[in-house]
């Protein structure tokens, strides 16, 4: 009987709660100003107004709680052997840990709206991104639907947009790195230690 228990998630990559929390503000405000016009304190309105602001309300609660769902939600985590991946919500991605390579930087668009109608020659906005390279076998996760704001997945390389995340920098990748290293060597010394513990189990019988 195996004595095994599930770990604990640990959560490797956040998401960029001040951007969230930026993007919230806003739009909250704008869910009290149209649940304001729905009650007895504005007066009386056209029902027209009423309506629209009910629509207006009812959007902005959407987002709210799209936006508050991110800003408790990771990007990237680990448990029971698996790499956790939050790129195309509201389902979890499970990677064996094993497939995982390494992390390193990358650059790409960074999928921002832009506040102005943008030039022909004018440069898109780029993002410093987290890139995750997969092992060459794991062909069956060489590539899935994900968000493209958050990120892509495709030929064994799995980008998260850096304009998502909390800030990037040295010591980001040092500890995903190093989290990466501990997770496989952990593996490795259960997979060394299993046949040993059979082995007991057959002589205690």
């Amino acid at each position: 009987m195996s004595n095994s228990k599930s770990e604990k998630r640990e959560i490797w990559i956040r998401g960029n709660r001040r951007a969230f929390t930026a993007v919230l503000i806003p739009v909250l405000l704008l869910f009290i100003a149209a649940v304001a016009c729905l009650t007895p304190l504005v007066g009386e309105l056209h029902l027209f107004l009423r309506v629209t602001a009910g629509i207006l309300a009812g959007f902005s609660l959407v987002v709210i709680s799209s936006l508050v769902y991110w800003i408790f939600r990771p990007l990237l985590a680990y448990k029971d052997g698996n790499l956790l991946i939050y790129l195309n919500p509201p389902h979890v991605i499970k990677v064996p840990i094993e497939l995982v390579e390494v992390f390193f930087a990358g650059q790409s668009e960074s999928f921002m709206p832009s506040p102005k109608t943008p030039k022909p020659d004018e440069v898109p906005s780029e993002s410093r991104n987290i890139v995750v390279r997969l092992a060459e076998r794991a062909t069956d996760y060489h590539e899935r639907k994900v968000k493209p704001i958050f990120g892509q997945w495709e030929d064994g390389y799995i980008v998260i947009r850096g304009t998502w995340i909390e800030p990037i920098n040295k010591e980001t990748f040092r500890f995903l790195n190093r989290s990466l290293i501990t997770a496989h060597r952990s593996l490795k010394e259960a997979s060394n230690e299993s046949p040993s513990l059979n082995s007991e189990e057959t002589d205690d019988v």
